[in-house]
């Protein structure tokens, strides 16, 4: 298998953010957008789940981030990626924060990080 092949449970219809519509759009169009862009794109989404967590923490509600566990990587280049977004370190991670965050707060996040993706890729010479 390749760094660009998906096993088989991770093919369209079977990956975590298939099941909200805008954010399936939204990740179609990164996974098929330049490097440069999906490394943009993936400090744009840090960016945002941050400052979302900021907000959530003015208002005095518990953090849903700092409580999330992460999931440890190796990132050494010596393993297979499984997933098309394994392959760029900092895409990888933005997009595991997004899928490890709780529904709600993925649920609030998700038009704000659609919308960045097709703004920024709209820039993209075809």
């Amino acid at each position: 298998m390749t760094a660009f092949e998906e096993e088989p449970h991770n093919r369209p219809g079977n990956r975590w953010y298939d099941a909200d519509p805008a954010l399936h759009t939204a990740m179609e169009q990164l996974r098929l957008a330049p490097d440069n862009y999906q490394a943009q794109i993936a400090l744009n989404i840090i960016k945002i789940i941050v400052e979302h967590q900021m907000e959530e923490e003015t208002d005095g509600s518990i953090g849903a981030i700092h409580t999330a566990v992460p999931r440890q990587r190796s990132w050494d280049g010596h393993r297979q990626h499984r997933r098309w977004y394994d392959v760029h370190e900092t895409l990888g991670s933005a997009i595991q924060l997004l899928a490890d965050a709780p529904d709600d707060l993925q649920k609030s996040l998700i038009p704000s990080i659609a919308q960045m993706i097709e703004t920024t890729l709209s820039s993209y010479p075809d």
